[in-house]
C-alpha cells in the first residue's frame, strides 16, 4: 500500500514537471497527509516561469502595443485597416495549422469589431491557398509600415522596421551597448571616488604649469620641492606675452 502511494506521488510530480500549458499556467501537484495517512493530493495552478518562448503570443502581442500606440483600443476604419487581420492569420496560419480561423475571428473581433465577418473570412480564405512560413522580422517591419523610431520607442524587439536594415540595427544596438557600458563605468569610477576628467586638468600642474612664475624650468621647480607661487605671480605670468 505505501508502496502504491508512492508511485502515485512520483507520476504526480513527473506530470507536474512535464505541464505546459499553451495559456502560460502550470500545476503543482502536492500531497495531502496527516501524519502517515495519505489523504489524496492537492493541485495549486500557477504562472509558469522560465517556459519556452512562445514566438506568435510575443509577436502577438507587440502588434497590439503597436495598435494602441497608433490607434488607442480599436482600430478605426480605414482602407489599410485590415493589414493587421492579414499578419496576425500568416502568423496563426504557422502557428495553429488549420485551426488558425477561429484565433483570427475571435482577434479580429477584438481589434476591429466594425470589419464584416466576410471580410475576415475572405483573408482567411487567402491565407490557406499558399503555403505560408514563418515571416521574417524585417517582412513584418514592411509590412506594418514600422519605423525604427517607432520600433525603439516602443522597445519592439520582434518586428524589423523598413527604413534601417537588419545589419544596420545591429550595428547601431552595438553602439548603445557600449555607450550604455561606458555610462556604468564610469559611473562606478564615480562612486569609487576617481575625478573626473574635466576636473584633473583644470587642477593638473600641466596646465598650472606653476614654474614659470619662478622664471626656471619645471625639472628645477620639482627640485626644489614643487613650491607654490602665490595668486599673483601666477596671474602676472599668465598676462605675460609669450616669447617669439
Amino acid at each position: 500500500m505505501e508502496r502504491l502511494g508512492a508511485d502515485k506521488a512520483t507520476q504526480s510530480r513527473k506530470r507536474a514537471v512535464i505541464a505546459d500549458h499553451s495559456d502560460g499556467f502550470a500545476r503543482d501537484v502536492s500531497a495531502v497527509k496527516v501524519g502517515d495517512c495519505l489523504l489524496g493530493y492537492k493541485a495549486v495552478q500557477h504562472r509558469a516561469r522560465g517556459g519556452r518562448w512562445n514566438h506568435f503570443r510575443g509577436r502577438m502581442r507587440e502588434i497590439e502595443k503597436l495598435i494602441r500606440h497608433r490607434h488607442g483600443d480599436i482600430v478605426p476604419e480605414a482602407d489599410d485597416a485590415l493589414i493587421y487581420v492579414e499578419v496576425i492569420a500568416s502568423l496563426a496560419l504557422v502557428e495553429f495549422g488549420q485551426e488558425f480561423v477561429e484565433v483570427v475571428l475571435g482577434w479580429a473581433a477584438r481589434w476591429l469589431p466594425w470589419a464584416g465577418k466576410a471580410d475576415v473570412e475572405e483573408i482567411i480564405y487567402e491565407r490557406t491557398k499558399v503555403r505560408y512560413s514563418s515571416l521574417s522580422a524585417d517582412a513584418l517591419g514592411h509590412a506594418l509600415h514600422v519605423s525604427y523610431a517607432e520600433r525603439c520607442a516602443l522597445d519592439i524587439r520582434t518586428i524589423g522596421a523598413f527604413d534601417v536594415p537588419k545589419a544596420k540595427r545591429a550595428k547601431l544596438q552595438k553602439q548603445k551597448r557600449r555607450q550604455r557600458d561606458r555610462s556604468r563605468k564610469e559611473q562606478q569610477r564615480r562612486a569609487a571616488g576617481a575625478c573626473p576628467r574635466a576636473d584633473y586638468l583644470a587642477n593638473s600642474f600641466s596646465q598650472a604649469r606653476p614654474w614659470e612664475a619662478f622664471g626656471i624650468s619645471r625639472r628645477t621647480w620639482e627640485r626644489r620641492g614643487k613650491p607654490v607661487p602665490e595668486a599673483e605671480a601666477i596671474s602676472d605670468c599668465g598676462s605675460m606675452p609669450l616669447a617669439a
